[in-house]
């Protein structure tokens, strides 16, 4: 057990990634003023349910368009990457 403790302390090649989700986000309020094109796109590391119970719960419609895995960390306000298919090609 302690050599395999040791061995997450030597090692300094931790590895971390994450999921990035792109959603159309448009308000359901009833009440709000609606503009002609109210719909947004939106890049987040919050899982659907978790996005729409942190912006809004049944105040908002979020349709999840795709999602892909990120390298890295996501903490200190760091955006989320881009899509790789995002990418221009050589």
């Amino acid at each position: 057990m302690g050599l395999l403790f040791t061995s997450f302390l030597v090692s300094g090649s931790a590895f971390a990634e994450y999921r990035a989700y792109q959603y159309l986000v448009k308000s359901s309020d009833p009440y709000a003023t609606s503009t002609k094109s109210d719909a947004r796109y939106i890049v987040s590391s919050l899982n659907p349910q978790n996005y729409k119970s942190f912006h809004g719960g049944q105040l908002v419609t979020v349709d999840l368009l795709r999602t892909w895995i990120c390298p890295g960390y996501t903490g200190r306000g760091t955006a989320p990457c881009d899509h790789p298919y995002d990418k221009e090609t050589p």
